[in-house]
């Protein structure tokens, strides 16, 4: 049982990252026109002007993160395709929002700091800490969110057993232990 797991999960490990390859060239492709768009709307829903807009390239590009998470989706197998589809579409819209929330987090704290008021060392580093980790946990957090029961069936309480044809128990001498009952 446990060899047979660990090699659903090494070829789950080989489809995701198969995916994820595919997919690094359109998130490289579509990188700064997505990154631009979402600045612009940051700026517009905090109200500040966009005509002075400087761009400046994110040190880990959303593109590839939502990259990421569609590939996790895509290499699953023991979710229903509806499920899994249903989870990329979800699951992206959700990234695009919380992208949005993290931007006018950091923008809003750094025209705070901008403007000479005082901000604790503490709670510069927990800013940061803020508007960076979203980008190495969400695409995972939301994957075992909207797949993880279906894929990691022992972390949701279900029988950890592979789907397979159900084994009887056996006893000593290789005889079906008794049912209770």
């Amino acid at each position: 049982m446990g060899t047979r797991a660990a090699g659903a999960r090494v070829r789950w490990l080989f489809r995701f990252l198969a995916w994820a390859t595919v997919l690094a060239v359109p998130s490289w492709l579509l990188g700064d026109a997505y990154h631009r768009a979402l600045a612009f709307v940051t700026l517009t829903l905090l109200g500040i002007p966009t005509d002075r807009f400087v761009y400046q390239r994110p040190d880990i590009p959303a593109t590839h993160v939502l990259g990421v998470f569609a590939a996790m989706c895509l290499a699953s197998t023991r979710a229903p395709r509806p499920r899994r589809l249903w989870a990329i579409a979800i699951g992206l819209v959700c990234m695009v929002a919380l992208e949005l929330l993290d931007g006018m987090l950091a923008i809003r704290w750094g025209l705070e700091e901008a403007s000479g008021r005082a901000v604790p060392v503490w709670a510069l580093r927990m800013r940061g800490y803020l508007t960076t980790l979203p980008a190495w946990i969400e695409a995972p957090v939301l994957w075992l969110v909207m797949l993880g029961r279906y894929e990691l069936p022992r972390l949701a309480g279900r029988n950890s057993t592979p789907p397979g044809p159900v084994r009887e128990p056996r006893g000593p001498g290789g005889r079906a232990a008794p049912r209770a009952g």
